[in-house]
């Protein structure tokens, strides 16, 4: 599926959501939007173990943020429309049952910043910078940056980025935990994302989404709440029937089969 702004392609193991803007560095525009919430509906409402990868087309910039020109096109309620309209989205991403890889082939800037920490893992080609400059023009980030950068690399990381505006590198990015992984120059970028998508998604789907339900509730220090999260997904996991599946597969020296994936 191809629009002006972005392409979407359907394979057996992953949805690619390609933003097509390179002469705005792919900035988020309302079409991009649009094309984002459909694939995330797409995907919530299929039960085989699909995920996400987004990217954005070139080398420059994966999302260089909202679309300052039509923001400058738009009253200011249309303004706060679209804001909330992309902070919900990405907030609907991150919580999303699926799994979502951010490929950043470029920069990531402001709002592309919160939509690659808005999905579940990031891997990033040896060149990018992110950055959450939106300080310096007297903004704030306002696609919910603000509670998802310091839920990755901490709050005092994340206030160092966001009231410098400075970007940090590739490497600086891999340090703090901002990115999960850097690209090689073995194959593209896309399909290194691919690569690391299924390699999660061929496990079984039950105990990728308890281990994920658990670590959401996790916390700096053990807390008897998260314990007790934990353990309730235990007792839930081991009566599957992946679980026993996984277990007997183990004995017999070969690959599971998973029921769930």
């Amino acid at each position: 599926m191809s629009h002006t702004d972005y392409e979407i392609e359907t394979t057996d193991a992953c949805v690619i959501f390609k933003i097509t803007r390179p002469h705005r560095l792919n900035a988020i525009s309302s079409e991009v939007l649009n094309g984002l919430s459909d694939c995330i509906e797409t995907l919530e409402a299929q039960s085989e173990n699909r995920g996400l990868v987004i990217i954005g087309e070139g080398e420059r910039a994966f999302c260089a943020g909202t679309d300052l020109f039509e923001r400058e096109s738009l009253t200011e309620e249309r303004q706060r429309e679209k804001t909330d309209r992309a902070r919900d989205l990405l907030v609907r991403l991150h919580r999303a049952p699926f799994v979502s890889i951010a490929a950043l082939n470029g920069l990531a800037f402001g709002g592309g910043l919160e939509l690659a920490l808005a999905c579940l893992f990031r891997i990033a080609a040896a060149h990018v910078e992110c950055a959450l400059p939106e300080v310096k023009i007297g903004l704030i980030p306002a696609y919910a940056g603000t509670q998802l950068l310091p839920a990755v690399v901490g709050p005092s990381r994340a206030l160092d980025m966001m009231l410098s505006g400075r970007p940090v590198s590739c490497e600086e990015a891999l340090a703090m935990g901002l990115i999960n992984r850097v690209s090689n120059d073995e194959q593209p970028l896309l399909e290194q994302a691919k690569s690391y998508l299924n390699s999660i998604n061929k496990h079984s789907k039950i105990a990728i989404n308890a281990i994920r339900q658990s670590a959401a509730v996790a916390e700096t220090q053990l807390s008897d709440h998260g314990l007790k999260i934990e353990r309730d997904w235990v007792i839930k996991v081991a009566a599957s029937e992946d679980a026993k599946e996984g277990v007997a597969a183990f004995r017999e020296k070969r690959s599971p089969q998973f029921k769930h994936r």
